[in-house]
């Protein structure tokens, strides 16, 4: 488990060097297409490529979990 959770957290940092498009860019010429070697996981309904969203939500993710449970050993200090 915590070998998965310290890959995530690696693939997270790296993840503008590795991602292969910008997570955000809608291309309306590729809406929904399957996996491929260009589109890893494929793409969503407004072309963006859902492998370079998953690695940007990653550390999204990790900072809101980070976040909780720092303010929640903070309390429980207190």
């Amino acid at each position: 488990m915590v070998e998965l959770t310290l890959i995530i957290l690696i693939l997270a940092l790296i993840a503008p060097l590795i991602a292969p498009y910008d997570p955000n860019y809608i291309d309306i010429n590729s809406i929904l297409f399957p996996p491929s070697i260009n589109h890893l996981m494929g793409t969503d309904g407004l072309g963006r490529d859902v492998f370079s969203r998953m690695l940007y939500g990653a550390q999204i993710s990790l900072l809101v979990g980070f976040v909780a449970v720092g303010i929640a050993t903070l309390i429980g200090v207190i």
